[in-house]
């Protein structure tokens, strides 16, 4: 007797979901995938479609229920996770304690969890009224006895959609309706600019039966004349030490244990400020966007995608043994995130034959003929481009001179 084919929800349909869709049916999974947009890419790859607002948690355990699914996965969006985690927890499946997911997406309890228990955290407080807001920063600027510099951003976005530098409470005027647009909680958290020591860290973790068994991080990059607050590239390996990167990684697992974080993927940003502390920005418990978990793979052989997709259903996960402190022995490895330099309607991308030569993947986000605007948060690049080098100084040459290797074509 055959047995039971396991069935898997995968919330989203987009083209970075899609590749969590297609790896489940390669492992032969009976994949169901759901959102409200039946035209997405990833429904048509997946066994049975559903249409669903997968924001609402008791209209997709409604769902969920009726299908008899073994497992949900939340690929790469935070807003999902919370989703994912209640269903799981409603429905008995694998996955992490609600609680804990919902400290994890909300910027304002996980920057009290981090207080409570002895982490590195900047000061921070969060709004749902401006002029609150501005007296807070207010009395900051008091206790400085001068000039201060704030981050403003919603307690519950990500991709850098809505964030803001601030040094005066009149900016939170200025900037609160495009902020608090983002937030579904309705709320704002202003919280202390840390100036850090070397690049902003992101990257993906795995943690299984509780521990921490893969850690891949690779070093943020901003370009001139674009936010300072939107990364548009990542590269691997990191030039943080590999004592910083283990010390981070201990914090880490002092982090999970606490929550009870027992598995899956988790994407992690994280600062070391001048003093040598390390400072968590943001910890997502879902795969890394931009297609992440491919920089994983193609950096460090580490398939995250086939490890998210088994612990989801709870079956046995592929054997690791090499979790990576110090990011030794593996491939130079990119991504960058095209954006144009005016607005206006998208026509293609062009590349030097130098860096094509380079590149291994593209992921495509917008098509010919949409609008695109000069970068104000994450949603406006043009495409996510990976490419591998034979060593780290080829990579940062290419990088820090990106334009001439790598531009979108506007209208």
């Amino acid at each position: 007797m055959s047995m039971k084919q396991k069935r898997i929800l995968i919330l989203g349909g987009n083209i970075v979901q899609a590749e969590a869709i297609m790896t489940a049916r390669r492992l032969g999974y009976y994949v169901i995938s759901s959102d409200l947009h039946p035209d997405n890419p990833g429904h048509f790859i997946a066994n049975h479609y559903c249409k669903t607002d997968i924001t609402d948690p008791d209209a997709v355990l409604k769902e969920a229920l009726r299908l008899r699914i073994d497992g949900i996965v939340p690929y790469s969006s935070d807003a999902l996770a919370t989703t994912a985690s209640y269903v799981a927890q409603q429905m008995g499946l694998p996955g992490n304690p609600y609680q804990s997911v919902n400290i994890l997406t909300h910027k304002d309890l996980f920057r009290d969890f981090l207080r409570k228990n002895s982490f590195a955290t900047p000061w921070s407080d969060s709004f749902d009224d401006p002029n609150d807001a501005k007296e807070y920063l207010r009395n900051k600027q008091r206790q400085a006895n001068g000039s201060i510099t704030a981050i403003m951003k919603p307690v519950d976005s990500a991709g850098s959609r809505g964030v803001f530098r601030i040094s005066q409470p009149d900016e939170i005027s200025k900037n609160w309706e495009t902020s608090i647009s983002y937030s579904t909680a309705g709320r704002i958290i202003i919280e202390e600019f840390i100036e850090k020591s070397g690049p902003q860290v992101d990257g993906d973790v795995f943690v299984h039966d509780g521990k921490i068994i893969f850690a891949g991080f690779a070093d943020q990059h901003h370009v001139a004349g674009l936010s300072q607050l939107v990364p548009v590239s990542l590269s691997t390996p990191t030039r943080h030490s590999g004592e910083t990167i283990n010390h981070a990684i201990d914090e880490l697992q002092r982090l999970f244990t606490l929550l009870h974080f027992n598995s899956g993927p988790c994407n992690v940003e994280f600062i070391v400020g001048t003093d040598g502390r390390i400072y968590f920005i943001d910890l997502g418990p879902r795969n890394g966007g931009c297609n992440i978990p491919y920089l994983e793979k193609e950096a460090y052989g580490f398939d995250e995608d086939t490890f998210t997709i088994r612990e989801a259903v709870g079956d046995k996960i592929p054997e690791w043994n090499h979790l990576l402190g110090n990011n030794n022995g593996h491939n130079c490895v990119m991504y960058y995130r095209p954006y144009p330099q005016q607005d206006g309607i998208y026509q293609d991308l062009w590349m030097s034959d130098t860096f094509r030569a380079s590149v291994i993947k593209v992921t495509p986000l917008m098509k010919p003929g949409q609008k695109i605007n000069l970068t104000h948060n994450g949603d406006d690049s043009a495409a996510v481009v990976f490419a591998r080098f034979d060593n780290d100084e080829d990579m940062q040459a290419t990088i820090s001179d990106i334009s001439r290797h790598l531009r979108v074509i506007v209208r």
